[in-house]
């Protein structure tokens, strides 16, 4: 585990949408995590994908599945048990780390 997520600050969806400011994916307006702006969620594959690579690492957030089935955000890029990703207007500050626990 990298430093920067060895105690992670829990925030609440709220928080993390004031703060942080998801942005729409522009290339699937039918994707999911829709906050009123359009659908957020990238997927893990393709050219959406690419294009979440090609963020700030800082503004790139999972969406992921817990064992138990429970969904959350954390900040970074995560492979395992990953739903899609979410890049965001504003990247967490250094030596920062985030999760946000969905309801």
């Amino acid at each position: 585990m990298s430093p920067e997520h060895e105690a992670l600050q829990v925030i609440n969806e709220d928080t993390f949408i004031e703060r942080f400011g998801p942005k729409p994916n522009h290339l699937d307006l039918s994707a999911g995590f829709d906050w009123g702006d359009g659908g957020c969620l990238f997927n893990s594959t393709g050219k959406e994908f690419k294009h979440v690579l090609a963020q700030n690492p800082k503004a790139i957030w999972t969406v992921l599945e817990g064992d138990e089935g429970q969904l959350f955000i954390e900040s970074g890029l995560h492979i395992v048990n990953r739903l899609g990703y979410i890049v965001t207007s504003n990247p967490i500050e250094d030596g920062g780390g985030y999760s946000v626990r969905l309801d």
